[in-house]
């Protein structure tokens, strides 16, 4: 695997059972696959998630897709996932795919 990528995902817990993650650095084909298996893991368990992702300096289209996949689940079954921040390298990425309501 490469290292190219910087990347830093931390997870914050909250008694509730909500899951804060903050997201910094490269959210792409390299680092993506291990956001997809965390978000997996969290729904699988039902622990609403909120990602903060202002430190993402760049996304390509996996990062998207990785996005995309868990607010569409989020979205058929309920699930409680939401995005609180976006850096401008992520708003732009969503904002050419069309669904800026991801971000709402």
């Amino acid at each position: 695997m490469s290292s190219r990528s910087v990347w830093k995902l931390t997870e914050v817990a909250h008694l509730g059972g909500d899951r804060l993650l903050v997201i910094e650095g490269e959210l792409d084909i390299a680092t993506a696959p291990e956001l997809a298996t965390m978000l997996e893991r969290m729904r699988a368990h039902r622990h609403p998630v909120v990602l903060d992702l202002e430190g993402v300096t760049f996304m390509d289209s996996t990062g998207l897709t990785t996005l995309m996949d868990a607010w569409l689940e989020s979205e058929r079954d309920g699930w409680a996932f939401s995005v609180r921040a976006a850096s401008p390298a992520v708003r732009r990425v969503v904002a050419l795919a069309g669904i800026d309501q991801m971000l709402a």
